[in-house]
C-alpha cells in the first residue's frame, strides 16, 4: 500500500508538499483523526496534531481542522494573531450542516453571524494554551451549532484566513458559491484498507451506522425497524447506544458482512455522503430516502432511492434480488474507487501551499 501512495504523489504532485510542516487539529481523538494524520505522513508532511484549545505549535506550514466538532475559536484567534509572514494557510474540510436552505437569506446570514459573534465571546484566553468559556455565555456554545457554521464561514472568509474550504457536497458547494466562496469539491475519495480481500459472508441484511442525531431520524429510524422485523428482517443498530461504534478493520469487517446500509437524513436537505464513502467499497448497497443532488450517485445505477413509505418494502424487494442488488453494488464500487483519496488530499495540500506563497507575496 505504500507504494501505491508514493506512485499517486509523484503523478499528482505539482508543488512541493514534502515536508510540509502539518498541523492536525481534534476534538477528541479517533478513527477521523488517525486516518487523516496517517495519510498526511505518507504524502512525506510532518504532522503535529494538537487538541483545538491547545497553544499554536510553532512554524506550521498549514493547519488542517475536519468538521467541526467543537469551536474554532481558540484556533482562528491564533491564527489572526501571527503576522501573515509567519501564518500557516488553514485547510477547512467541512463536514457539517449548514440551516434550512429554504430560510431567508436575511434571517439565515443575520442569525448565523450573530451565534459566531457570540462564539468568540465565549471564550477567552487567560494564557497561552489556556482558553476557558465565560460563565455567562457557556450554555450558548451547543445551540444553534448550524447557524454557527454559516457565520462562522462568513466571518472566516473576511478576515482572510480561510486558505483552503473543502466540501463534500456539489449542491452546497453551488449554494456557497452563489455567495461568494470559492470551495474545493470532495468526490468521496476512496482509501483503501489493508482488509479489502476478506473473504466473509454477508450475514447481515440492513444496517444502521452512525448516531441518530435528529428526532426526526430517530423517528424514521424507529418506523423502517419495526415495519422490517413485522416482515421477519432483523436491523443491526450500530448508534453508541445499543451497540458501540465501530471503526478500522472492525468497521470494515461489519460493513463487508452487510448486505444492505441505510441512510436516512437528520434534515431533509443534509449531504450524508460519508455513509456512502464507507459502505459502496466494501461492497454494501446504500439504500436512503430522497436526497439533494449532493454527489455523483445515480439513483437507480449506483444507490437505491425510495420515500419513506416504501422504504420497507424496498429493503425487501433487494434482499430477495441478489443479481439486481449486486449489479448495483458493482456500478457504485466501480465509480467510487475511481477517485483516490490520496489525489484529493495533494490538491488540496498544493492550493493551501500556494495560497500561503501569494499571501506571504503580497504582504511584501
Amino acid at each position: 500500500m505504500r507504494e501505491e501512495f508514493v506512485q499517486t504523489c509523484e503523478t499528482f504532485n505539482t508543488v512541493n508538499i514534502s515536508g510540509l510542516r502539518t498541523g492536525f487539529i481534534y476534538w477528541q481523538k479517533g478513527d477521523i483523526t488517525l486516518g487523516f494524520s496517517q495519510l498526511l505522513e505518507y504524502l512525506g508532511c510532518e504532522v503535529i496534531s494538537f487538541p483545538f484549545d491547545a497553544r499554536l505549535p510553532e512554524d506550521l506550514d498549514v493547519v488542517l481542522a475536519i468538521g467541526p466538532y467543537g469551536s474554532l475559536v481558540p484556533l482562528t484567534n491564533q491564527l489572526l494573531a501571527c503576522p501573515i509572514s509567519q501564518r500557516p494557510a488553514f485547510i477547512f474540510l467541512m463536514s457539517e450542516q449548514f440551516p434550512n436552505p429554504r430560510l431567508p437569506e436575511w434571517l439565515r446570514y443575520g442569525v448565523g453571524m450573530m451565534r459566531s459573534r457570540a462564539e468568540r465571546l465565549a471564550f477567552h484566553q487567560r494564557a497561552p494554551g489556556d482558553w476557558r468559556l465565560r460563565p455567562w455565555l457557556s450554555w450558548l456554545t451547543a445551540k444553534a451549532t448550524r447557524f454557527r457554521y454559516y457565520g462562522d464561514l462568513y466571518w472566516l472568509h473576511r478576515q482572510g484566513i480561510l486558505s483552503v474550504l473543502g466540501i463534500s457536497s456539489q449542491w452546497t458547494a453551488n449554494f456557497l458559491r452563489a455567495r461568494g466562496f470559492d470551495p474545493f469539491v470532495q468526490h468521496l475519495g476512496y482509501h483503501p484498507d489493508q482488509w479489502t480481500d476478506l473473504k466473509l459472508d454477508r450475514d447481515i441484511p440492513v444496517l444502521w451506522l452512525g448516531k441518530t442525531g435528529t428526532a426526526r431520524r430517530g423517528r424514521l429510524l424507529k418506523g423502517v425497524r419495526a415495519e422490517l422485523k413485522e416482515r421477519g428482517i432483523e436491523m443491526l443498530v450500530i448508534d453508541g447506544e445499543e451497540n458501540p461504534y465501530v471503526f478500522g478493520k472492525k468497521r470494515t469487517i461489519l460493513l463487508k458482512r452487510t448486505k444492505i446500509v441505510l441512510n436516512l437524513l437528520r434534515t431533509e436537505w443534509d449531504d450524508n455522503s460519508m455513509r456512502y464513502g464507507l459502505a459502496m467499497p466494501r461492497g454494501a448497497l446504500v439504500v436512503t430516502e430522497p436526497t439533494l443532488p449532493h454527489t455523483c450517485f445515480i439513483p437507480g445505477v449506483h444507490l437505491v432511492e425510495t420515500p419513506i413509505e416504501q422504504m420497507a418494502d424496498t429493503i425487501c424487494y433487494y434482499l430477495s434480488h441478489e443479481e439486481e442488488r449486486q449489479r448495483i453494488v458493482d456500478r457504485a464500487y466501480q465509480l467510487i474507487t475511481k477517485h483516490s483519496v490520496v489525489e484529493e488530499m495533494i490538491q488540496i495540500l498544493e492550493k493551501a501551499a500556494i495560497a500561503r506563497q501569494n499571501a506571504m507575496f503580497e504582504e511584501r
